[in-house]
């Protein structure tokens, strides 16, 4: 079928070089008859046959194109149709894997807003053997094809290795490494990785490539989690900045990681919400004791309209 598309544009344009000769060849031809100042019956005779010869040629070569491009409208819908089906069968797969993931929701409060079913943002939260819990939030450049490859993976590598009881630092190493061999340039995974020691109130923290996480004390922010790693399928292991922030948190804390959605939607103006006004609303969410829908609700009236995300929007908040 690609093979057939090639050749109808090449023809396509061929003929429609011919056709635009054959069209400016006609009209200086009968310019040039209305330009002489005297003209014999059978000039108009044998001038009005040779136009006609060509205004008939110009209706087949007309008829050509359209032939031409009523094969590729046919070829267009298609490639539609399949790719339709295609992406019918892989959300139903995404959907009957995620179905299945175990989430461990204690402690967390979440919010996922995908701007389609093949969203291209990951949550998973899990505990090790010894109760220390980890939580997984991804963002996958684009969404489609890449979401659906990257997501089963880094989920199946995520959960098996929290079960048998790995370090962050091991975890984030094999998802990198698999990420790296697998996926071709220009897709990656932006991540924030939290280990978190209920027992000893310890958190560590690995972000690479996602907005800086917020830590609220007494419902102000407290701290920040920025940044300081490449997204994870991007370079070698041994090239990555493993470094970890660690903090040690008092009870009533709260860690909020977010992915960039809710950050960056912009008003007509073409302001963004940001992180500031993000941090805003969070308190005032935390002063009135709001769902995390609240926030959500300020970055719609902030962008307007139809208050539509044009990116997967993920929160979760977890209480220490």
């Amino acid at each position: 079928m690609k093979l057939l598309e090639v050749r109808s544009e090449t023809e396509l344009s061929g003929d429609a070089l011919e056709f635009l000769g054959i069209e400016e060849r006609t009209i200086a031809q009968a310019d040039a008859l209305l330009q002489e100042n005297e003209v014999t019956e059978r000039r108009w005779q044998e001038s009005y046959t040779t136009l006609l010869k060509e205004y008939k040629r110009l209706n087949r070569q007309l008829d050509r194109l359209n032939r031409i491009n009523d094969r590729n409208q046919l070829l267009l819908r298609r490639q539609h149709a399949k790719l339709a089906a295609d992406q019918g069968i892989v959300e139903k797969i995404l959907t009957k894997m995620r179905t299945g993931v175990q989430f461990d929701d204690r402690e967390i409060r979440h919010l996922l807003l995908p701007v389609d079913n093949m969203a291209g943002d990951l949550l998973f939260a899990m505990n090790r053997p010894d109760g220390t819990r980890h939580i997984l939030l991804g963002d996958i450049t684009g969404h489609g094809l890449p979401a659906a490859i990257i997501g089963p993976e880094v989920s199946n590598i995520f959960h098996a290795m929290t079960l048998k009881g790995y370090a962050v630092g091991v975890i984030l190493a094999e998802i990198n490494q698999k990420l790296r061999d697998r996926l071709p340039t220009g897709i990656y995974l932006a991540a924030t990785l939290l280990e978190w020691d209920a027992e000893n109130r310890l958190l560590q923290v690995w972000n690479g490539g996602l907005p800086e996480g917020l830590v609220f004390r007494h419902g102000q922010l407290w701290g920040r989690l920025p940044s300081g790693g490449f997204p994870l399928g991007i370079v070698g292991n041994t090239m990555q900045n493993w470094g970890r922030q660690v903090l040690l948190l008092q009870p009533g804390d709260r860690v909020v990681l977010f992915s960039d959605g809710v950050i960056e939607g912009s008003n007509e103006a073409g302001e963004s919400f940001g992180v500031q006004r993000l941090v805003e609303r969070l308190q005032q969410m935390y002063a009135l004791q709001e769902p995390l829908s609240a926030v959500i609700e300020a970055a719609r009236q902030h962008i307007g309209g139809q208050g539509r995300f044009e990116d997967d929007i993920t929160i979760v908040e977890l209480t220490v």
